[in-house]
């Protein structure tokens, strides 16, 4: 908790002067002001403003030095509620873009809910005043609620303060019912209190500005530490001592025999992935002719296996133990990589590498077949494994089949498991947390595949030979990132937290998973737990088709205050608030402003282009900004004008989100290779040449304006 300075002390007892004399002692019951008022803290918070220290426990375990300590609701009642709360009251503190509700006892005039009425103040360091946005107001609950104008910083206090600028119906200035102590004309509450939560709110509405209206309500919250962890493991990795890659993964006429092999010498390739816990398998062929995209560029294709340390347990949870401390390593557990090896004579330090990081629902054996060969043309060698989740079951297998009609079967074991136990295996089937856990979705199952690839990245950095020459083939001073959409998620994480990684390139990535989800073709994910939970939260009759369907009754960033009402919206948005507030260590956001604006210790700014598509369906826009917004990127997006692509060739897919690997589409392929060759040129460089992916195209551009983002652009 931040050390209240004797300076702010004598501020807050000089503005509790001032106030006692140019205010009423009554506090807010003048000829202009209202008997409408800001509810007084009770024990339920959702009756009182919120986020609130008031509901925190101290805990010497977290760097905050606080615990959330939430109420428990009615656990035979509302089970999904009771397990959620468990799950957050394991935080050391709140959201670090938190939705804020403010609870009145009466009715007020939502058009005078503004910047210069509600806002926040950082407590400490240079007092940052933030304004509030995507304002709601529910009449029939008398309830205020809106998010922050901008990303917060992690572990850090902030003031909440809402002022007489807020009118009431008929026009007058918000009264301070129970909030204003008589003797300073502070909203710290009539009763004699002396707790320390009350001297915190004191001592911090010293801060708030003269001239910005008289507080008549306040709270003081701190906002969580989101990414302290994940750093923390990355820090165990680096400091393990690492060895290569085991190539020695495949049989052939029942002899042991290396998995790497020349693709001219490659006549097909068979996945079988295991759908099933019979077992069953899936059969798909691997994309072969994608690694003629610029031909002759790709010499060979290895499959291999290395071992990494696992923090998560079997329920997709990394266990809490304090933000204080590095969450212990539960197990070792082996990873398949796939790694192309562009052709050519290898340079004198080996090949860069390219992590590359698929997307939900997709593997490594499909995604980074699209791209290998353009990065290969750079110079570029391309590793791949599955996120945690993914690929199907342990027993799926390649079968690889030479020119000259030999067979060689490949061990390739998937991430996914039988969760549901149905007896099959879904194709992200493990990447989040069964109930109780559920709050936290992929949170953990993202933070273990970051550990994944910084021990990649670890293991060709001590040397990788594939072709067991006995020499390193690789350049592990040289390892960047690119990734598409999930992989754009935890690719940001990674970027932020691996100081040896050069640069990055994420595509169409995100920051929070449920505002992606929600506004998006994924809307299903988010319909399917809402049924799910007990009591259920579905507030609408099902679709036509039997589809379940909700309102959430939320607004996206700078639009009028929304006063529409309905039924149950309520207790779906908290729901939503929720979840985003206990995966925000899994959320790509908070990590935003580690790439540049405040590197770690010991790390040196990311260079980074972020690629993103104008009206993209899945990773929604507005999902996206908040990357853009937190880590202040918008000079280096590269936008991808959809709009126009659309309106010169309807043949391009209507949903942009999948552009940089829809090598399929004639129509689509140009600006796939555009971007492709976009992120060679920048990865190959060293991050130092940012390229306008099409040149004198109208159809990419650098940088955008940020606000463009906030709307979701949708083709009509």
């Amino acid at each position: 908790m931040p050390a209240t300075t004797t300076l702010q002390r004598l501020a807050g007892t000089a503005l509790a002067a001032a106030l006692a004399i140019a205010l009423p002692a009554c506090g807010g019951s003048g000829e202009d002001s209202s008997d409408v008022a800001v509810r007084f803290p009770t024990s339920d918070p959702d009756a009182t403003p919120f986020p609130s220290d008031r509901f925190t426990v101290a805990d010497t375990r977290h760097l905050t030095q606080r615990r959330v300590a939430l109420p428990l609701p009615d656990c035979a009642v509302r089970v999904s509620d009771c397990q959620d709360t468990n799950e957050l009251n394991t935080l050391d503190g709140f959201s670090v873009w938190p939705r804020i509700t403010v609870p009145f006892t009466g009715d007020i005039d939502p058009a005078t809910v503004t910047s210069n009425s509600v806002y926040l103040l950082q407590v400490g360091g240079a007092g940052e005043k933030i304004g509030i946005n995507q304002i709601a107001w529910d009449a029939p609950a008398r309830l205020l609620s809106f998010k922050s104008d901008a990303l917060l910083r992690e572990h850090t206090r902030y003031l909440l303060v809402v002022t007489d600028r807020v009118r009431d119906t008929a026009g007058k200035r918000l009264g301070g019912g129970e909030w204003i102590e008589p003797a300073s004309g502070l909203p710290v509450g009539r009763a004699a209190d002396t707790g320390d939560y009350r001297d915190a709110l004191r001592q911090a509405l010293a801060l708030a500005p003269a001239d910005g209206g008289k507080p008549v309500a306040a709270s003081v919250f701190t906002t969580q530490t989101a990414t302290a962890e994940l750093a923390a493991m990355a820090g165990a990795v680096k400091a393990r001592t690492t060895a290569g890659i085991d190539f020695m993964v495949a049989s052939q006429a029942g002899s042991a025999t290396r998995a790497v092999f020349d693709i001219a010498q490659l006549q097909s390739g068979t996945f079988r992935r295991q759908t099933g816990t019979a077992p069953q398998f899936t059969d798909s062929a691997l994309r072969l002719a994608a690694l003629q995209l610029v031909p002759g560029s790709v010499a060979r294709v290895g499959f291999g296996r290395y071992t990494s340390p696992t923090f998560m347990d079997a329920n997709v949870r990394i266990a809490p133990t304090g933000t204080a401390a590095t969450p212990p390593v539960v197990s070792e557990q082996p990873v398949t990589v796939q790694i192309f090896v562009p052709a050519g004579a290898k340079p004198p330090g080996g090949w860069p590498v390219v992590l590359f990081g698929h997307g939900f629902g997709s593997n490594m054996h499909d995604a980074a077949w699209s791209i290998a060969s353009v990065l290969a043309s750079h110079g570029l060698a391309t590793a791949s494994i599955h996120v945690v989740g993914h690929g199907g079951g342990a027993q799926g297998s390649l079968q690889m089949t030479t020119t000259a009609g030999t067979v060689v079967s490949v061990t390739a074991p998937g991430r996914g498991i039988d969760q549901n136990g149905d007896g099959q295996i879904a194709a992200t089937e493990g990447s989040t947390a069964p109930a109780p856990y559920g709050v936290i979705g992929a949170r953990d199952a993202l933070r273990q595949t970051v550990v994944d690839l910084m021990e990649l990245a670890r293991r060709f950095k001590a040397g990788v030979d594939i072709d067991g020459d006995g020499q390193s083939d690789f350049d592990g001073s040289r390892v960047s990132y690119s990734g598409q959409s999930f992989g754009g998620v935890y690719g940001t994480m990674l970027l932020a937290v691996d100081k040896d990684l050069v640069a990055g390139v994420p595509n169409v990535g995100g920051g929070s998973l449920i505002e992606a989800t929600r506004l998006g073709g994924f809307r299903p994910l988010r319909a399917a737990p809402l049924a799910a939970r007990a009591p259920s939260l579905v507030n609408l009759p099902p679709a036509a088709n039997g589809a379940v369907q909700f309102d959430e009754n939320l607004p996206l960033r700078n639009q009028p205050v929304l006063t529409r009402h309905v039924d149950g919206a309520l207790a779906i948005a908290k729901a939503f608030e929720g979840s985003d507030w206990a995966q925000q260590a899994g959320v790509a956001t908070a990590y935003a402003p580690l790439l540049r604006m405040r590197p770690l210790a010991g790390h040196a700014p990311k260079p980074i282009i972020y690629q993103l598509a104008k009206g993209d369906t899945i990773m929604t826009n507005p999902s996206s900004t908040m990357v853009v917004r937190g880590g202040a990127l918008a000079d280096r997006v590269s936008w991808f004008r959809h709009d126009l692509a659309f309106a010169a060739n309807a043949a391009v897919a209507r949903n942009p989100h999948g552009y940089l690997l829809d090598i399929a589409n004639p129509a689509t392929l140009a600006h796939a290779l555009a971007a492709q060759h976009q992120i060679g040129t920048f990865l190959a460089s060293g991050g130092s040449t940012f390229t306008d992916a099409d040149g004198a195209q109208p159809f990419f551009e650098n940088g955008v304006n940020v606000n463009e983002l906030d709307a979701l652009n949708f083709l009509p």
